[in-house]
């Protein structure tokens, strides 16, 4: 008799462990996840789940195809860890790869995505099509998605699930809001070139105006606009004759983002020429905006998560100003995204993301991998 899936998961929950604590353990940095592939894939092979590899990118896609023809569902889980080094506090499975850690919760991802699989790989014979898991590599990097786009994984998916361990969100709760989720993550470079008694000043006044301009969109949209460096560009003159201004750009309005570069290019051109210097921007787009834009599939991953969770489980989530590099693959097919708590103040996890001293609550990972699984045969039938 095959179990329930919130029965299922709960059965795959220290295998769910167990692996989330290897990955955790050998942490590898974006695109070099080599051996974090090789075991994925041995992990899926292992369970009798098809594999796919790629000879010039890491990652790997399990496919679990269905007794009968239908549509495709994928499920995305993302691998990478992060160049930090990790607060050793004993526990056997700390990062053996000196400064690099798992501090964002990929490994968590991995490992619940790999304990769906084995849930619905033993459902194959009764699935109506195709569910495919993705396991991504990069995510950091913030476009590496689109590689795999490239590949053609995309192709033919009718549906796509992410979810993220959140640790803003308490144990035992998930969020699938309707519409935006995550912010884009746009990056910006303005030179200022001018006199060497005036460059200096001329940058800070284009700071300035960046931020005033910030100001004003904020009460009509949510915008964050960070200045995060000031760079000299001139080869050791005191004081110099170029100044670089390097920062990132974060909104949900697609009209707003269209028109940045733009509007930051016109303030840095105008502001600088007060001070008798040039200004040059140069604007580099990064993942989109992610927005759950698709309410039956939002819908659907809300059931999902009742039915593992249970009814109260449903919390609300403010928008997030970070980025997500799913926005890309939610550009090539309709897709939900979504955030499972992880915070446990009695077990220390409180920490935010990316921090040396970020911890999970282990005990939610078989809820992340039953939404995976429910999400997935719910949208096949």
């Amino acid at each position: 008799m095959t179990l329930p899936v919130k029965e299922a998961a709960l059965r795959e929950q220290d295998y769910i462990v167990e692996q989330r604590r290897w990955l955790h353990a050998h942490p590898e940095l974006s695109c070099q996840e080599k051996e974090t592939t090789a075991h994925i894939a041995a992990e899926l092979e292992k369970c009798g789940v098809e594999v796919q590899t790629f000879d010039d990118i890491t990652g790997a896609i399990g496919i679990i195809r269905g007794a009968a023809p239908g549509k495709t569902v994928m499920l995305r889980a993302d691998i990478d860890a992060l160049p930090i080094t990790e607060k050793d506090d004993g526990r056997p499975y700390v990062s053996c790869n000196p400064g690099v850690m798992h501090a964002c919760g990929h490994d968590c991802h991995a490992a619940m995505l790999l304990g769906a699989a084995r849930i619905l790989n033993e459902r194959r014979d009764a699935l109506r099509g195709t569910v495919k898991l993705l396991f991504q590599m990069g995510e950091e990097k913030g476009v590496e998605s689109r590689r795999y786009v490239e590949k053609g994984a995309l192709e033919g998916v009718d549906a796509l699930l992410g979810l993220h361990v959140w640790s803003q969100l308490p144990s035992g709760k998930v969020n699938f809001s309707d519409g935006p989720r995550m912010a884009c993550s746009d990056r910006f470079i303005i030179t200022v070139r001018g006199a060497e008694d005036a460059t200096v000043t001329a940058a800070a006044a284009v700071v300035l105006a960046l931020q005033q301009f910030a100001a004003r969109e904020i009460p009509h949209s949510p915008f964050v606009l960070t200045v995060g460096k000031l760079n000299s560009l001139a080869g050791g003159a005191d004081p110099p004759a170029q100044v670089e201004i390097v920062g990132t750009a974060r909104t949900f309005d697609r009209a707003l983002r269209a028109r940045l570069p733009q509007i930051l290019g016109q303030t840095a051109a105008g502001t600088a020429q007060v001070y008798g210097c040039t200004a040059g921007c140069e604007y580099r787009f990064g993942p989109s905006a992610v927005i759950n834009e698709h309410s039956m599939l939002n819908e659907l991953a809300r059931g999902a998560a009742r039915n593992v969770m249970g009814e109260d489980a449903l919390v609300p989530l403010a928008l997030q100003m970070g980025g997500e590099d799913f926005a890309i693959l939610a550009e090539n097919a309709p897709a939900v995204f979504g955030f499972l708590g992880i915070r446990n103040e009695a077990k220390g996890s409180t920490s935010p993301h990316h921090s040396p001293d970020f911890r999970v609550d282990e005990d939610v990972l078989h809820w992340g991998a039953g939404i995976y699984a429910q999400f997935a045969l719910d949208f096949l039938k």
